[in-house]
């Protein structure tokens, strides 16, 4: 996208001009650091033609594992440690 910057300052600077002069170069440098954050890591900012809704949730699946007592690990499927063992709740 070819971006076309232009800025005329007439001296000298209201306290008003001086505030507008400041956000353009904020916002110029907030838009620069996202081009190059997008370049550095790729997989980070979606695409603009990409739909937020049609995206791809993992959701975390149970362990499941069950104690003699009846109790079911509820930590995530695959996890490290110790099993995390609350009895089952209620069924909707």
């Amino acid at each position: 996208m070819p971006i076309k910057l232009s800025i005329d300052i007439t001296s000298p600077l209201t306290p008003e001009d001086h505030d507008m002069l400041t956000g353009v170069a904020i916002m110029t440098l907030a838009i620069a650091n996202h081009e190059m954050a997008k370049q550095a890591f790729p997989g980070t900012f979606p695409d603009e033609d990409d739909d937020p809704v049609a995206t791809d949730v993992i959701v975390a699946q149970p362990c499941g594992a069950t104690a003699e007592d009846g109790v079911v690990c509820v930590g995530e499927d695959g996890h490290r440690g110790h099993h995390r063992f609350r009895a089952p709740g209620p069924v909707n």
